[in-house]
């Protein structure tokens, strides 16, 4: 009971649409007309970035937040399974919320502050990893690596089981949140394995925001 209590926790904290409150309390909902929840390039959270301001830079740090907070609170509170589920919880919310559905993220952010929240080192590493990829121009494959690593160090530092399978299922969410518009790019041409690849493990559609 409090695994699954801790998991709506999460989830509700996830849910919250940082994006939709971001832009409707800067005056800015216009902006978000535009987004297609399957493609990519017209996530809230990029239109807001191309719109210019800080918008978009005060919804991602609410995102990593949502993630984050909850967990944390977990960790003080409670066994490492209901942290587990917490953090889990927050990540699906934030992709798959019950509201405002097309404004919802692709579980980075908030996967980014509940890592934070339970397993910071891995975190830590993820981040210098996404920073690296950034430079190279590597950004979305880098987060891909970054996070998938996660797990990994996890278990090598000997992390509790949950907080190793919470890592997994965390990266499975955001790889089936991503993997959401495939059909998009083959009817733009684009084979099937391409795509799948390129949404997967590059975080990019074939879809070209005009």
């Amino acid at each position: 009971m409090a695994v699954f209590l801790w998991a709506l926790i999460g989830y509700a904290a996830g849910s919250l649409p940082s994006a939709w409150i971001v832009a409707t309390v800067s005056g800015r909902r216009d902006v978000l007309e535009g987004v297609r929840r399957t493609v990519g390039e017209t996530d809230a959270h990029l239109l807001l970035k191309q719109a210019g301001g800080r918008a978009a830079t005060v919804a991602a740090a609410m995102d990593v937040v949502k993630g984050f907070v909850p967990v944390l609170v977990a960790t003080r509170l409670t066994a490492p399974y209901e942290v587990a589920a917490c953090a889990v919880g927050a990540v699906a919310g934030h992709c798959w919320p019950p509201f405002l559905h097309r404004y919802a993220g692709r579980g980075l952010a908030a996967g980014a502050g509940a890592f934070l929240g339970f397993v910071p080192v891995e975190m830590v590493l993820a981040g210098i990893v996404r920073i690296a990829g950034s430079l190279a121009k590597a950004g979305g494959l880098a987060s891909t690596i970054g996070f998938v690593a996660i797990p990994m160090v996890a278990w090598y530092r000997r992390q509790p089981t949950a907080y190793v399978v919470a890592a997994i299922v965390i990266n499975v969410l955001i790889f089936v949140r991503r993997l959401e518009g495939v059909e998009d790019d083959v009817r733009l041409g684009v084979p099937l394995g391409h795509a799948i690849v390129r949404r997967a493990v590059l975080d990019v559609s074939a879809y070209v925001h005009p």
